[in-house]
Formats: structure tokens, sequence, C-alpha cells
């Protein structure tokens, strides 16, 4: 089994029906509401920052799995 993580826009109205539906089909391991952050990212340095940061340390995070986690298979 694969597990997939994807980023989506969807009309406000249809989240409910939505969320419902995956999970009747799906094994939903998260859900989440991402919120609008575009205007703080334009004008909030520290979130900037902050943004940036997390980017890092999600390629590094990635590129540590990527080089180890064949240890970890077939166990």
């Amino acid at each position: 089994m694969e597990t997939i993580n994807i980023t989506i826009k969807i009309h406000k109205e249809d989240v409910v029906n939505f969320e419902n539906w995956l999970h009747q089909q799906l094994e939903v391991i998260s859900f989440n509401h991402i919120q609008d952050t575009s205007q703080m990212y334009k004008e909030d340095a520290t979130f900037k920052k902050l943004v940036k940061a997390v980017k890092e340390a999600q390629k590094v995070k990635d590129e540590y799995a990527i080089k180890n986690n064949y240890k970890y298979l077939n166990k």
C-alpha cells in the first residue's frame, strides 16, 4: 500500500461532502484545512523566513528518508 499526500483547492461548501466521500473510499490518515496565508507571506518577513525554514527542513528530511529508508523495507 502507498501513502499519498495531495493539496487541492475546493469550494468551501463542498468540503464536508468531499471529506465524507474520501473517508468512504479510502483509508484517510489526515484531512487538514489549510489557511490562506498568501497575504501574510507577502507582508510579514518573519512568516516568510518560517516558510523558507520549513521547506528546507522538509527537503533535508526527504533526502534523508530517500537515502536510508531501504534499511527498513521488508522487515
